[in-house]
C-alpha cells in the first residue's frame, strides 16, 4: 500500500535544507567520531608523549624536543631491535613469496583434494597471534618440545631453539612463515585465477617451457598482486608483537628483540614513555618509506618498459 507524502503549498515536495553531500557527512558523524576517539587521538597524543620527558612519580612533563629521537637513534637497544626487524621482516617476506606463490602454483593446477588444501588454508591466519606464540613455545620446548623429540627419534642431538640466540630469531620466523604464508598463498590463488587464458593458449602454441610462461607472462600479470601483498606483510611485520613476546620475551640477549618489544619494554619496564613513542614513530617512518620506495617500483617498470 503506497502512501502519499505531504506536499508543499505549491504542490512540490519540501526539499532538506542539507545538500546531498552535508547529509552524507551528517551520517558519517557518528562513525568518524569513533574513529577519532580510538584511533586519532591516541595516535595524537602519543605523538606529542614523543617530544616530552614523563615522570609518573611527580607527576610532571619536560619538554626534549628531538632529544627523544636522537637518544633513540644512538641507543644500542634500537640498533640491536633494528637490525633483528630487518633481518626478520626480509627473511620472512622472501620465504612468505617464495612459498607462497609455489603453493597457489600447485593449488591453482587440477590435481584431486586440493579442495580440502584450500579450505585447510584458511586455519592459520584466523589463529591469534598469542595462540600461535604459546603453541610454537611448546614446540620448540628443548625437554618436552615435538620438534626436538624427532630429532632425538632421527639419532640428532636436540637444539635450543629458544634459548640460543643463534636459534630463537629463526625460531620466530619459523612460527611468523607458519602463520602469514597462507594468506599470501590465498591472494596469489586468487590473482591467478584471474589471469586470462589467452596468453597461456598463445605461449602453449608457441612451445614455451612453463618456468618461461611463469616469468614473462604469469609474473607480470600478478606484479599488482605481489606489490599488496608485500605491502600489507610489511606493515605486519614492524608490529609484530605477541608472537615474539610469548615465545622469548626478546631474549635471549635480546635476540628477538624486534622494534615493538623494545618499545614495550621502554614503556612498562622502564617506565619511559617518551622514548618508547619515539620508537614507535620512527618504525612507522621506517615502514611509511619502505611502502613508498615499494609502490614506486612498478611505476618505475611500467616507465621504463614505455
Amino acid at each position: 500500500m503506497a502512501v502519499a507524502l505531504p506536499l508543499h503549498p505549491r504542490g512540490r515536495r519540501p526539499r532538506s535544507p542539507l545538500t546531498t553531500r552535508q547529509q552524507g557527512y551528517l551520517l558519517a558523524a557518528p562513525a568518524l567520531l569513533i574513529m577519532i576517539a580510538i584511533f586519532v587521538y591516541p595516535l595524537a597524543y602519543s605523538f606529542v608523549m614523543s617530544f616530552f620527558q614523563w615522570d609518573l612519580s611527580a607527576r610532571s612533563t619536560t619538554f626534549l624536543g628531538l632529544a627523544n629521537y636522537a637518544d633513540t637513534l644512538t641507543s644500542p637497544s634500537f640498533d640491536q631491535s633494528l637490525r633483528n626487524q630487518i633481518i626478520f621482516s626480509v627473511v620472512s617476506l622472501t620465504t612468505e613469496v617464495v612459498a607462497g606463490m609455489s603453493i597457489a602454483l600447485l593449488l591453482n593446477s587440477k590435481l584431486r583434494g586440493l579442495r580440502i588444501a584450500r579450505t585447510l588454508l584458511l586455519i592459520p591466519p584466523m589463529i591469534a597471534p598469542a595462540v600461535v606464540g604459546l603453541n610454537f613455545r611448546w614446540l620448540f620446548n628443548t625437554q618436552y618440545g615435538l620438534f626436538d623429540a624427532l630429532l632425538r627419534t632421527a639419532g640428532l642431538p636436540p637444539i635450543p631453539w629458544l634459548s640460543d640466540p643463534n636459534w630463537a630469531l629463526a625460531s620466530v620466523i619459523i612460527a611468523d612463515v607458519w602463520q602469514n604464508t597462507p594468506l599470501l598463498v590465498l591472494l596469489f590463488l586468487a590473482g591467478l585465477q584471474s589471469v586470462p587464458q589467452e596468453p597461456l593458449e598463445a605461449a602453449a602454441v608457441d612451445g614455451a617451457s612453463a618456468w618461461r610462461t611463469f616469468w614473462e607472462i604469469i609474473l607480470p600479470l600478478l606484479r599488482p598482486v605481489i606489490f599488496v601483498a608485500l605491502m600489507l606483510r610489511i606493515i605486519d611485520t614492524f608490529r609484530t608483537f605477541d608472537v615474539v613476546w610469548l615465545m622469548t620475551q626478546g631474549g635471549p640477549g635480546g635476540a628477538t628483540t624486534l622494534i615493538t618489544v623494545n618499545a614495550y619494554l621502554l614503556a612498562f619496564q622502564s617506565v619511559d614513555f617518551g622514548h618508547a613513542a619515539a620508537v614507535s614513530y620512527i618504525a612507522l617512518i621506517i615502514s611509511l618509506l619502505l611502502m613508498g620506495a615499494l609502490y614506486g617500483v612498478p611505476r618505475l617498470w611500467r616507465t621504463s618498459a614505455a
